[in-house]
């Protein structure tokens, strides 16, 4: 990657970190260009993403992956990124939020491999990566558990319902078919849907928070 192609991509950052309302600090950008750098050459092997064209991955992986941060209160808060593929969305949450405990849940070896690769390059102290399935996971619980839309809305919910702590909430990013999905929902959960523009795009996205309330409420 030459000079003028490394700054035109630091540059696109700038403009979508700064859309996001985040500060684009010179450490977060080259957390972002090594990642970009990393994937791309694990991609050549293994297969990580079929997104693969720098402004591409900049746009719909790393600044997909903040618009989570609207519905993620400051705070130490734990959270279980499921399913977490090339690490989206745990890795941009947790370059950009150090106060968070990140756990990034992955099943196949070859992504975890390379998400632990990024952890040990980074000395990433907030992260942590389990290769495992979500069903596998016990004795574990999590503020907050985050998807893209691998899963659907109630198969999320009867996934997590054992990995979140009570006033626990999930976030997830959904499409059109989210008012479907929606439907049948248990009387335990409470939805919030907030409709944002993926930056430097036209494109909407449905960000979406869904609610545990405790099972046991004081007399």
């Amino acid at each position: 990657m030459d000079i003028e192609e490394l700054d035109t991509l630091k540059q696109l950052l700038i403009k979508g970190l700064t859309a996001l309302n985040i500060e684009p600090k010179d450490e977060i950008l080259e957390k972002f260009i090594l990642l970009l750098g990393e994937l791309k050459k694990w991609n050549r092997a293994y297969n990580l993403t079929a997104i693969t064209k720098d402004k591409d991955v900049i746009i719909k992986h790393f600044l997909d992956s903040l618009l989570y941060l609207k519905f993620i209160p400051a705070g130490n808060w734990s959270i279980c990124d499921i399913g977490s593929g090339a690490g989206f969305p745990g890795l941009p949450i947790a370059f950009v939020r150090h106060d968070l405990n990140i756990s990034l849940l992955e099943p196949s070896k070859k992504k975890s491999s390379f998400l632990k690769h990024i952890k040990r390059i980074l000395s990433m102290k907030n992260v942590e990566i389990m290769d495992s399935r979500i069903e596998d996971i016990k004795g574990l619980v999590f503020d907050i558990a985050v998807a893209r839309a691998i899963f659907s809305v109630s198969e999320l919910i009867e996934k997590t319902r054992n990995i979140l702590k009570e006033n626990g909430f999930l976030i997830m990013n959904k499409g059109p078919g989210l008012a479907d999905e929606i439907k049948d929902i248990p009387d335990d959960y409470k939805i919030e849907v907030l409709t944002v523009e993926l930056p430097l795009t036209s494109i909407k996205r449905k960000i979406v928070k869904i609610q545990r309330f405790p099972t046991h409420l004081p007399c």
